[in-house]
């Protein structure tokens, strides 16, 4: 729909207007453009008899050639003590044009003249609104519509550059205004929508989606619209629900189906959670390993072992081709789902690997450290511990662990220095008191 695009692009502030319908083209525009030839004595800047009269021979010309009613306008302009009305139809020919700049200049003359012309100010806040002005719009707009100018159009693009400014009541009031005098216009519901959405007033947004959707019900949009208000609201279970009817559509995307499953994680249901993860990964095509790797991480913690384990294995399986650093990634998270397992052996050897391929790998040497430290191999415990905190960031972590490891061993005087070291670095109150309990024993030895 012409009014929808152009009332998104205006929305977007119309940054690149030559991709968007023309104002001119655009029905609703076009509709208030040629009202705005017309003339009202009432409310309108007064005109003498012999203006009038050329007036009237010029108005048949102004739609069918433009060209010679904007020569004879200049002359007529060009008069002493002329009507505002001139610049002003001069101005809405050069809109006609999508001659912006011009228009605007034509506008703001007539408005010196006569400044309460209520068109004037209503074309120059359209204008103001393309160009991103959204201050000086909301000023134009609301001081036509204080002078009579009260229609849907007027109304909700002041509503859309209210959002632009983030003043989201305003824009509320603006939308609902314009709702009730353009019904048959959504984008006014839908600006409605956004600007209750802003406001996390999300049970409104979700009701307004309740009544849209019971007469649109297979408008995908409006069903990922709502999923998003219900995770707004924290109704992660509704919002489910939602990605499941836009799945069974076939409008799932990707994204959604990955937040789908985070959700199920949250829930617990590692498997369904699982589940959505793969649907994400095939349909994005199997060529992002980013998302099920991710994935797999976040079962991995919630001690979904095998989930974690099978979507492992369809990334090996697929045909993505993995770089070095998703080489890696794999080798951990394997080696990871094998120590919850019970599996050290193969764990270790996979992450030695990992070390040898990535010698500045912190996290793999905490590993590797933390394996050999419960095997009581305190010398290659001892060996990881340090490598890793040669690393800036695992420097704190890695020392608290040398510091338990020399602790467990006995070597309290060395461990005091790695403690003092790592709460330099990153205080942490667990810390703090294991080095105050070394502290206090150390004294009571003396």
């Amino acid at each position: 729909m012409k009014t929808s695009a152009l009332t998104l692009a205006l929305f977007a502030t119309l940054s690149s207007l030559s991709a968007a319908p023309s104002l001119w083209d655009n029905p609703v525009f076009q509709k208030k453009l040629l009202g705005s030839f017309g003339y009202s004595s009432e409310v309108e800047p007064p005109m003498s008899d012999s203006e009038a009269n050329d007036y009237e021979q010029i108005l048949p010309l102004i739609k069918d050639d433009p060209d010679t009613a904007m020569k004879y306008l200049e002359q007529l302009r060009g008069l002493p003590n002329s009507s505002a009305r001139f610049d002003f139809l001069i101005g809405n020919l050069h809109f006609q044009q999508d001659r912006k700049q011009q228009a605007a200049a034509e506008f703001i003359k007539a408005l010196a003249k006569f400044p309460d012309y209520r068109q004037a100010h209503a074309n120059l806040a359209i204008l103001y609104a393309q160009a991103g002005a959204h201050q000086e719009a909301v000023r134009h707009f609301t001081e036509a519509i204080r002078l009579g100018a009260v229609d849907g159009t007027n109304y909700g693009l002041l509503g859309i550059s209210y959002l632009t400014l983030e003043n989201y009541t305003s824009a509320e009031e603006a939308f609902r205004l314009a709702s009730v005098l353009s019904p048959e216009v959504k984008d006014w519901e839908m600006g409605l929508m956004r600007a209750l959405y802003m406001q996390e007033r999300f049970p409104d947004v979700i009701s307004m989606l309740d009544n849209m959707l019971k007469k649109t019900p297979d408008d995908d949009s409006l069903w990922s619209l709502q999923a998003n208000a219900y995770l707004g609201k924290k109704d992660m279970l509704a919002a489910a629900a939602n990605f499941e009817v836009l799945d069974r559509m076939g409008k799932l995307q990707p994204a959604q189906l990955a937040t789908l499953g985070d959700i199920y994680v949250n829930e617990n249901m590692l498997d369904v959670a699982a589940g959505a993860y793969l649907r994400a990964y095939e349909k994005d095509g199997g060529n992002d390993v980013a998302g099920p790797l991710r994935a797999a991480e976040i079962l991995l913690a919630k001690e979904g072992f095998k989930s974690s384990r099978d979507l492992l294995q369809k990334v090996q399986s697929g045909k993505a081709q993995l770089g070095a650093e998703d080489r890696r990634r794999v080798m951990k998270l394997e080696a990871k789902i094998n120590m919850a397992e019970g599996k050290e052996s193969e764990a270790v050897t996979i992450l030695t690997q990992v070390a040898e391929l990535d010698p500045l790998d912190g996290e793999t040497l905490l590993l590797l450290g933390g394996h050999y430290q419960k095997e009581s191999n305190h010398e290659k415990a001892a060996f990881y511990y340090e490598t890793a905190a040669g690393i800036e960031a695992f420097e704190a972590d890695a020392k608290v662990r040398l510091a338990q490891l020399y602790a467990g061993m006995g070597k309290y005087a060395d461990a005091i220095p790695l403690l003092k070291r790592a709460q330099d670095i990153s205080p942490r109150d667990s810390v703090g008191k294991f080095l105050e309990d070394l502290e206090r024993f150390m004294k009571n030895r003396r």
